[in-house]
């Protein structure tokens, strides 16, 4: 059914806004000011360069061991589904409250490994991003590579366990962490309380990662203009931004088509 909105409310709603808008605008011209009058004193210190010099060599110096970082997150994961495991083998079936506990600890578990999973990716990609402007000494990527493929499989062996004893605890779930649909079973034996809540945070997270990748565009760009990095790091930003939009834009259109039919 069509709404008629009122043109009048309309207006008042832009006239009402449009000053923050500019405000806005106006801080964040002033802001970019200063940090570009910034960069360019820091870029003509003499200290700079000794000191991008010096952490570069700490940075070599680290490498073999940032990828290990990830492994105290990886242990925060298993702890939570240990105490998970332990709730659910006291469950006797009738108790309410208890299969609320596993969930949540089984959801802080997939919170840690998530979190262990980006700090491993992080750590090697910086890594693997110093080997080639010699920070790095022969044989140190190869181990930072073995690292990040071990944590990585023991992350995967452990999601793979918190899926399970999900599984277990909600029967009417499908889906297996090694099937390549997992995700389009998992939502399908979801019900329609579990999808609205997926759709909630699903919105969520496409907010954050559009204005996330905005804000690290504009920073590639300033960095860009004192630190020659290239075009690079931009394109790798806008790719997923663009793919997020697009995919967002063609999942309404798509949604709306099947609603209207």
């Amino acid at each position: 059914m069509k709404t008629n909105h009122n043109p009048d409310q309309v207006t008042r709603d832009n006239r009402k806004n449009w000053p923050k808008f500019v405000a806005i605008l106006l801080v964040s011209a002033a802001a970019g000011a200063v940090l570009g009058a910034c960069g360019v004193i820091l870029m003509n210190s003499e200290s700079l360069s000794a000191g991008l010099e010096a952490l570069s060599k700490a940075a070599g110096a680290a490498a073999p061991f940032t990828v290990l970082l990830a492994v105290p997150f990886w242990l925060g994961g298993l702890y939570c589904y240990r105490r998970a495991k332990a709730l659910f083998a006291r469950w006797d079936g009738e108790e309410e409250a208890l299969p609320e506990q596993v969930e949540r600890w089984l959801n802080w578990a997939l919170a840690w490994l998530t979190a262990s999973q980006a700090l491993d990716f992080l750590c090697f990609g910086i890594n693997a991003s110093l080997a080639p402007l010699g920070c790095l000494g022969e044989g140190v990527i190869l181990v930072c590579s073995l690292q990040m493929l071990v944590i990585l499989l023991a992350g995967i062996s452990l999601n793979g366990r918190v899926v399970d004893l999900t599984r277990r605890l909600n029967p009417e779930k499908q889906g297996s962490v090694y099937d390549i649909k997992f995700r389009k079973k998992w939502l399908a034996s979801c019900d329609e309380a579990e999808r609205q809540r997926i759709g909630q945070a699903a919105y969520s997270s496409y907010t954050v990662s559009s204005n996330t990748g905005l804000f690290v565009w504009a920073a590639m760009v300033v960095v860009n203009l004192f630190v020659p990095i290239g075009p690079l790091p931009i394109i790798a930003v806008m790719i997923p931004w663009a793919a997020g939009q697009f995919t967002y834009l063609a999942e309404c259109i798509r949604a709306q088509g099947s609603r209207d039919q």
